[in-house]
């Protein structure tokens, strides 16, 4: 929109100082601020005690635990980072909070269920929100939140900024996927191919297929946490329709 509200008469290095000027106002009130205020919803659902599990790396997520430990102190609650190959994001999540003095416990996602009896409250981040309040995030997230949802009954919370909310509907995780690279499920810890997937691409019949993100169900979410609250999923089509008034008027079937 800014770029076609420009003049056909500005010169090109004046273009480009008002688009990095939007895109510096757009990523400071959208992101930066929306991440500040989510954390200040978030933290009202945390009480001292609280055993909280995470899934790979959020900076939302991040940012509400660095702002319970700022509140509440450090030793208010414990954090346990679950995390998953091939991109190991949960790492860097562990280390920043340790540096942070926060309790952190690590597991992989196959270690799941060996530490959900102690879980309280489970958040998660989000790569898109669905018109229908399904989350698409990190592949392994559906699987946190049907264990938390469905075994376990914690309640699942998901961090997202509104500017990610889509109107679209998504039924699966295979249509509008991305695939990440099949070598990273090849290689092991030591950067080096397995004997069994070193020759995969000449293998007849293998494939590897590396999705990057999975749908978790607006069923198995207990809240969205967004700058502008905390709501339930059926609400994320209300938000939707007022963050664009405009195309309320307008009917896809002409």
């Amino acid at each position: 929109m800014t770029i076609a509200n420009l003049s056909r008469d500005v010169k090109e290095d004046e273009a480009k100082d008002i688009l990095c000027e939007q895109i510096d106002e757009y990523v400071k009130e959208r992101i930066t601020f929306a991440d500040e205020v989510i954390a200040e919803y978030a933290v009202s659902k945390i009480q001292n005690g609280d055993v909280i599990l995470v899934y790979g790396r959020s900076e939302a997520v991040e940012l509400l635990l660095y702002e319970q430990a700022r509140k509440g102190g450090i030793d208010s609650f414990r954090v346990i980072v679950v995390d998953s190959r091939p991109l190991m994001e949960g790492r860097a999540m562990l280390e920043r909070l340790s540096k942070r003095g926060i309790q952190c416990s690590y597991i992989l996602l196959n270690s799941l269920s060996y530490v959900f009896k102690e879980v309280t409250k489970v958040f998660i981040g989000a790569a898109a929100l669905m018109s229908d309040g399904s989350v698409v995030s990190r592949v392994g997230t559906a699987g946190v939140a049907l264990m938390a949802a469905r075994t376990c009954n914690v309640p699942v919370l998901c961090c997202c900024e509104t500017y990610k909310i889509s109107a679209h509907v998504q039924l699966e995780s295979i249509t509008r996927n991305e695939l990440g690279n099949p070598d990273d499920l090849a290689v092991t810890a030591d950067n080096t191919y397995g004997s069994i997937l070193g020759d995969w691409r000449t293998t007849p019949n293998l494939k590897l297929l590396n999705i990057v993100y999975d749908l978790t169900p607006a069923e198995h979410i207990s809240g969205i946490i967004t700058e502008l609250g905390i709501l339930p999923p059926t609400s994320v089509a209300v938000i939707l329709r007022e963050m664009y008034p405009q195309d309320n008027n307008e009917s896809d079937f002409r």
